[in-house]
């Protein structure tokens, strides 16, 4: 396996794998700052609890 199959198989899936993880937490956690929601995404509403 040389380098460019590596990232493009192993890195890619890793970084999915992450932003996914990242999605499910903004999904269920409100913001931080009082005056200001921004507008959530509908399709991140399939990772709410």
């Amino acid at each position: 396996m040389n380098i460019k199959e590596f990232f493009e198989k192993g890195m890619l899936k890793c970084v999915n794998a992450l932003a996914l993880l990242l999605v499910r937490q903004t999904a269920n956690s409100a913001c931080i700052w009082v005056a200001y929601q921004p507008e959530f995404p509908e399709v991140a509403n399939k990772f709410k609890k």
